[in-house]
C-alpha cells in the first residue's frame, strides 16, 4: 500500500514529532528515578531517541490495575513506534514486560526491515534552474537511491539546498515541493523536492552613516561591487572586515530588501571609537627580569585612516622603542604600508648593544599568505663579547617575511600550524659595511589527539652566507637559549665561548638549528601538566656540540592562551642548575 495525501501530511508531522524531544520528557526523566526503563535491541542513538519521546511512567496505583497497564503499554508501544521511524524503521516488533514488583519495564525491539530509498526526484524552478551552484548542491544531496530513508539526513539535505540558494541570492526560496511516499509492503520510499528560487537578489549602492572616514577608504573594505549577486556570506565579511579595524566602536550592516525588487542597498551604521588608545603593562619574565610596557595608538590621523603607533618596552635585559606610520593598503583589511622607526638597547653580561633602525615596510596577503617586504638601514654599535672592542656596523638591510597560520579556532586552536619564512642580506656598497644572505624557517604544529591530551612540536632553522658569524654585526647573528628557544639555558646564551677574563659569554653563530617537542596532559580543566625536550643550537660551524634541555611544568588555560611555568635542566651540561622558565600566549 501507499501513504498518500492527508496521510502523509500526518506522516511529515509524525515524523519531525519523532525527532524532537518533548516537554513531556523532562518530566519522564524525573519519573526514571523511581521507574527503571530497560531498552533492548537498539543503538544507542535510536534508545536516546526512545526516551527523550516516552511520556510519563505509570503510577504505583495503575500498576495494581491490568487493564491500566494495558493502556500504559499500548502508550509506549505507539510512543516508540514513533521515535524509531525517523531512522526509516516502520515496521518494528515491539515487546514490553512490566515488573510492578520491581518497578520496571523491558522494552526489546526488533527492527525488521528498513524502509529504503527507492527514488528521488530532486527539480529547482526559478530563476535558479539553470545555476550551476545549485545543480551541485543536488548532485551532492545527504541521501541516496538504496540507503535507509533517515528523516534527520533527509531534513539536512533539504536545508542544504536552501541554504546554498540563499548564499547564491535566491534569498525568496521556498520548497513548493517536499514529499516523502513510503510503501510499507516494499519497504521502500520516494522522496520528491521541487526547490523554487523565484529572483535573483542583487547589491545595490552602499550607504555609510555616522564616521569622520572618506568613503573611499571604507569602499576599500567592500568584498563585492554594485552588481553583483547578493550573499549573505559577503554581507557578514564586511561587518568582521570593519569591525576588526579598530576604527569603530559600533558596526552594523544592514540590507535594505524591497518587495517590488531585486536590487538590496546597503546601509552601514558606524560610530567611530575614541581617537586615541592607550596601554600600560608590567609583567615578569624569566628571560627579561621584570619589565614593564606603554603604547599609544592615534587611530586616525586624516579621513583616509593614516594612523601613528608609539611603543616603549623596558625590561632588566633590553630597552626598545618604536614609532610606526601607518597607511591603509589597497585593501585595508589585509594590506598595510609604514614607515618606521626603532631604538633597540640591550645590555647582557655587563656589555651595551645599541641598534637604530629607520625603513618602510608593505604588508600584503597573497594566496593566504602574508607578505611583508621591508628595508631598513640599520646603525649598530657594541662591544665585542671576547675581545671587549668597541664595534660600529652600517647595513641597508632589504627582506621578505612570508608567515601562514591555519588553525581551527583562532581564540583557542586545538590543531593548526605556524610557517615562517625570512630572507634577508645586504652588499657590501654605497652604506653597508659587509656583504651576507641569510634564511630563516620557522615551523610550529600543534595537534590535540582527545580533549585532554595534545602534542606541539616546533622547529627553527637558519642559515648565512658566508659563514663567517664573527663578520655580521650583532643584531644580525643567531642566538639560542631562553623560554620559546631551548628551555634549561639562558635567554641568547648560546652559542658561549670564554672571553680573556675567563667568563663564558654568548657569541652568536652562522646557522641555527632548533627541535622541540611537548606534550600537554589535562588534570583538570583548565590544568595540565607538561613535559618537554628541545635540542639544537645557534652553530659558529657545522660539527659544533648540539645542546639539549629537559624539563617538566604545569599548564593554566585562559581564554588569550595557555599560560606555561616549567623548569628545565640541560642534559650536556653538569654545570648548570635547573631554570625556572615562564610563557603566555597563543601556542601558534
Amino acid at each position: 500500500m501507499k501513504i498518500h495525501a492527508r496521510m502523509r501530511h500526518s506522516l511529515c508531522t509524525l515524523l519531525l514529532l519523532g525527532s524532537l524531544s518533548s516537554f513531556g520528557s523532562l518530566l519522564a526523566k524525573e519519573k526514571e528515578e523511581d521507574f527503571n526503563i530497560h531498552i533492548n535491541g537498539v543503538s544507542k542513538t535510536i534508545e536516546e531517541n526512545i526516551r527523550a519521546n516516552l511520556t510519563l511512567t505509570p503510577e504505583q496505583s495503575e500498576l495494581d490495575d491490568k487493564a491500566k497497564i494495558q493502556q500504559y503499554e499500548e502508550r509506549v508501544t505507539q510512543e516508540v513506534t514513533k521515535a524509531i521511524q525517523p531512522f526509516g524503521y516502520y515496521s518494528p516488533k515491539i515487546a514490553l514486560t512490566t515488573n510492578a514488583t520491581q518497578k520496571a519495564i523491558a522494552i526489546t525491539i526488533d527492527l525488521g526491515m528498513p524502509v529504503r530509498i527507492q527514488k528521488i526526484t530532486i527539480s529547482v524552478v526559478g530563476e535558479g534552474s539553470t545555476d550551476p551552484s545549485l545543480k551541485e548542491i543536488k548532485n551532492e544531496f545527504s541521501l541516496h537511491e538504496g540507503e535507509i530513508f533517515d528523516h534527520t539526513l533527509y531534513e539536512q539535505g533539504k536545508k542544504a539546498l536552501l541554504s546554498a540558494s540563499i548564499q547564491n541570492g535566491y534569498l525568496d526560496a521556498t520548497f513548493s515541493v517536499h514529499r516523502v511516499e513510503v510503501n510499507l509492503d516494499t519497504h521502500s520510499s520516494d522522496i520528491y523536492l521541487t526547490l523554487d528560487t523565484k529572483q535573483r537578489h542583487y547589491f545595490g549602492p552602499v550607504n555609510y552613516h555616522e564616521t569622520v572616514l572618506s568613503e573611499k577608504l571604507l569602499n576599500r573594505y567592500l568584498p563585492f561591487q554594485t552588481g553583483d549577486v547578493y550573499s549573505p556570506e559577503k554581507m557578514l565579511k564586511l561587518q568582521s572586515r570593519l569591525a576588526q579595524s579598530d576604527y569603530f566602536s559600533e558596526v552594523n550592516v544592514k540590507p535594505q530588501t524591497t518587495i517590488d525588487s531585486n536590487v538590496v542597498p546597503i546601509q552601514v551604521e558606524l560610530k567611530d571609537a575614541k581617537p586615541n588608545r592607550y596601554l600600560l603593562g608590567a609583567g615578569y619574565g624569566t628571560d627579561t627580569g621584570v619589565r614593564g610596557k606603554a603604547a599609544w595608538t592615534r587611530r586616525r590621523l586624516n579621513s583616509m585612516g593614516h594612523r601613528l603607533n608609539a611603543e616603549a618596552r623596558v625590561s632588566e635585559v633590553y630597552d626598545k622603542f618604536e614609532l610606526d606610520y601607518i597607511i591603509p593598503g589597497k585593501q585595508p583589511a589585509t594590506d598595510t604600508f609604514a614607515i618606521h622607526g626603532s631604538y633597540f638597547e640591550e645590555e647582557y653580561t655587563e656589555k651595551l648593544s645599541q641598534l637604530y633602525e629607520a625603513g618602510f615596510t608593505q604588508v600584503r596577503e597573497i594566496n593566504n599568505w602574508q607578505r611583508k617586504l621591508a628595508i631598513a638601514y640599520l646603525h649598530e654599535s657594541y662591544t665585542a663579547y671576547i675581545t671587549n672592542e668597541p664595534i660600529q656596523s652600517n647595513l641597508i638591510l632589504p627582506s621578505v617575511t612570508f608567515t601562514q597560520i591555519k588553525r581551527d579556532n583562532a581564540a583557542a586552536p586545538t590543531r593548526g600550524r605556524r610557517i615562517e619564512i625570512n630572507l634577508r642580506g645586504s652588499v657590501d656598497a654605497l652604506v653597508s659595511d659587509t656583504s651576507f644572505f641569510q634564511a630563516y624557517l620557522q615551523c610550529r604544529w600543534l595537534h590535540a589527539f582527545n580533549e585532554s591530551l595534545k602534542a606541539l612540536v616546533r622547529t627553527e632553522l637558519g642559515f648565512t652566507l658566508p659563514d663567517d658569524s664573527e663578520r655580521l654585526p650583532l643584531s644580525q647573528r643567531f642566538f639560542a637559549g631562553g623560554d620559546l628557544s631551548i628551555r634549561g639555558y639562558g635567554y641568547r646564551s648560546l652559542p658561549n665561548e670564554i672571553d680573556k677574563d675567563g667568563n663564558r659569554l654568548p657569541v652568536g653563530g652562522a646557522y641555527l638549528g632548533i627541535v622541540s617537542f611537548e606534550v600537554v596532559k589535562t588534570i583538570k580543566k583548565p590544568f595540565g601538566v607538561l613535559a618537554f625536550i628541545d635540542a639544537g643550537n645557534a652553530f659558529r660551524h657545522f660539527g659544533d656540540q648540539i645542546e639539549v634541555g629537559t624539563g617538566v611544568g604545569v599548564e593554566w588555560q585562559t581564554r588569550l592562551g595557555p599560560v606555561k611555568f616549567a623548569i628545565a635542566k640541560p642534559l650536556n651540561k653538569d654545570s648548570e642548575a635547573w631554570r625556572i622558565h615562564a610563557s603566555f600566549g597563543p601556542e601558534i
